[in-house]
């Protein structure tokens, strides 16, 4: 399959729903809709992560051949595009707030949990990934919630691309130290033996800041930080930027 094609069948696949005829498609009943292989899919990847989901891994899981699979999606990187737009579609949009403010906060929120949910969606590439249903229902009612700021349409998409960027970091960080947590020793018990040997090596005085800020951190949170409290306060501080940049 050509990239053009894979390009064309992505477009019709995602907005299926929209597209597809009444009366029933000629040949053999298949087995599955594509939405039950595109669940199964989210299901696999979020059990195992996206490198974890091959198309045969995905075949093996439905009962049918890894060939079987392409009768339903051309590629796997169509099989991606499908798995994102379907699980924004149903996540759905958090409710407007009353202020720009406060929409801004549900939607960084809501980004960051879906990601939390589902963190294979972290690895995958914003670029050239055709607006489904569900993303395109999504990025309309981020736009709606800025649609009163003067600026012109192009930084309007560009705030959006800034708080979901900021979304996705602070949701990566997290993963990451989930990931850590599931070590041989927790947060405390591995800084309770790394503190004191760096103690023992770094020469006195040199890092003064580094070292009260870091002690100070640790005392609170028993490790290198709180993600909650991190992202929160990088919330605050992004919004506070945006409202400055408006007032001027």
């Amino acid at each position: 399959m050509s990239p053009e094609e894979e390009a064309k069948a992505l477009v019709r696949l995602l907005w299926r729903a929209e597209s597809e005829p009444a009366s029933p498609r000629k040949g053999p009943r298949q087995r599955f809709t594509v939405d039950e292989v595109v669940a199964e899919a989210i299901a696999l990847a979020d059990a195992d992560g996206l490198a974890a989901m091959t198309v045969r891994t995905l075949a093996r899981r439905l009962g049918i051949g890894a060939m079987s699979v392409y009768t339903y999606v051309p590629t796997r990187d169509v099989l991606i595009a499908l798995m994102v737009d379907a699980v924004a579609l149903e996540r759905g949009v958090p409710a407007p707030g009353a202020t720009v403010r406060e929409s801004l906060t549900a939607t960084a929120r809501d980004l960051r949990a879906g990601y939390l949910e589902h963190p294979w969606l972290l690895e995958v590439s914003p670029w050239r990934d055709a607006l489904g249903p569900g993303r395109l229902q999504r990025y309309e009612a981020q736009l709606a919630a800025i649609d009163e700021l003067p600026v012109d349409d192009v930084e309007r998409d560009a705030l959006i691309t800034l708080v979901e960027s900021f979304a996705a970091g602070s949701a990566r960080d997290a993963v990451g130290a989930r990931a850590a947590s599931k070590g041989a020793m927790t947060d405390p018990q591995w800084w309770g033996v790394v503190g004191p040997e760096l103690a023992a090596v770094m020469p006195d005085g040199r890092y003064p800041l580094a070292t009260r800020v870091g002690t100070a951190v640790g005392e609170r949170y028993g490790a290198p930080g709180s993600g909650v409290d991190g992202f929160e306060l990088g919330l605050a501080a992004l919004l506070d930027g945006i409202e400055s940049r408006m007032g001027r």
